[in-house]
């Protein structure tokens, strides 16, 4: 047990929902000092209850989709504060009866013998530009989704329809869509006003994204980050603000781990299976990572090659290389920032010509 731990008085474990909260706090010992199950909006009797405890204090609390804000307003009531990892705690707690009293006393008490696995708090700045990325991606998802949707119209119809963004698919709109029937034509209407108005939102997004990639806390990171072929500031910025600091993590399987990337190992009857990734990380990371790998791919033949070895590897399934491929970026970025070397490319891709010899070979096989 470190000092850091023998100098906390008290040792406060919390189970978090949308509408209650439940609180225990223990002695060094483990044994019960208060709990307080109370809403979460009585937020001043939180407060006293955390202050009332025995001084120095330490709390935890569950990791939750919403736990932000229990975080910034009771920060400053403790000594210090940490996140529960959820996963990795249900699979410590077994088969033990589940509730929100048992669950915050196992946290407290796991704190007090310091044996409870904690996760990473971003500090205000790096939350703020986490906030930056996880709102593109959001916005990204409706274009996607709206694009998705005016695909499906035009297929319907047997058209084949142009480049969807917005200028592009309203110049289509006002030249051919009358090929449309009129309630077709007014479901593409719609969704090309769901594609300009993200548009218009999404291009003063992107001068923050950059203006805060400017700053002198991130701006050597995402230069070294976009020495990678396909590595943009919007993939930097992902990159940067989901994981923090790279030397939290002591190797880059532990960084892999952490994002959710790795196979889940099943074991029975003594044989071990490999399964889907765990997708335990950041969402927003794993959807960056291979987005970025995939178009560094198209820039760099040595990493095209590797990426088709792993489509004939996985029976054409272009999805599971393409999650393999951002594993693979992610070790590549580890060792780049732990050795604060740049990127080394491989030979240069002319995507647009490898297209055409493509085209040109179906086209001789189908003439054949």
């Amino acid at each position: 047990m470190s000092e850091s731990i023998v100098a906390y008085r008290s040792f406060v474990g919390v189970d978090l929902h949308k509408d209650t909260v439940t609180l225990a706090a223990v002695d060094p010992r483990g044994e019960a000092l208060a709990r307080l199950k109370i809403h979460t909006k009585s937020v001043g009797k939180i407060e006293a209850w955390l202050h009332a405890l025995p001084r120095p204090s330490t709390l935890a609390v569950e990791a939750v989709g919403f736990v932000e804000w229990f975080i910034d307003r009771f920060r400053d009531c403790v000594d210090r504060i940490d996140i529960a990892d959820a996963t990795e705690l249900a699979n410590r707690r077994g088969k033990r009866r589940k509730n929100d009293p048992n669950d915050a006393v196992d946290i407290a008490r796991r704190l007090a013998r310091g044996e409870c696995p904690l996760g990473y708090i971003a500090d205000e700045e790096l939350m703020q530009l986490r906030k930056l990325g996880r709102h593109w991606r959001q916005l990204g998802s409706i274009l996607a989704r709206a694009k998705h949707m005016m695909r499906s119209i035009l297929l319907a119809a047997n058209l084949r329809g142009p480049k969807l963004d917005g200028a592009s698919a309203q110049r289509w709109l006002l030249a051919h869509g009358h090929r449309l029937k009129p309630v077709q034509r007014q479901a593409f209407r719609n969704f090309l006003d769901v594609i300009q108005l993200v548009e218009i939102h999404r291009a003063p997004l992107r001068h923050v994204i950059l203006k805060a990639m400017r700053h002198e806390r991130f701006a050597p990171l995402a230069e070294l980050l976009q020495t990678v072929p396909g590595i943009g500031p919007i993939w930097a910025c992902i990159i940067i603000a989901e994981i923090g600091p790279f030397d939290r993590f002591p190797n880059a399987d532990a960084l892999e781990f952490w994002a959710g990337l790795t196979a889940d190992m099943k074991e029975s009857a003594g044989r071990t299976q490999s399964g889907h990734i765990t997708k335990a990380g950041s969402r927003t990371l794993r959807w960056a990572l291979c987005q970025a790998a995939v178009t560094s791919c198209h820039c760099d033949a040595r990493q095209e090659a590797i990426r088709q070895r792993l489509i004939r590897r996985n029976g054409g399934v272009k999805a599971k290389a393409n999650v393999a491929v951002g594993r693979r970026l992610l070790a590549i970025l580890y060792a780049m920032v732990r050795d604060n070397k740049p990127y080394q490319s491989g030979p240069r891709r002319n995507r647009t010509s490898a297209a055409n010899k493509a085209r040109a070979r179906k086209r001789r096989k189908e003439a054949a």
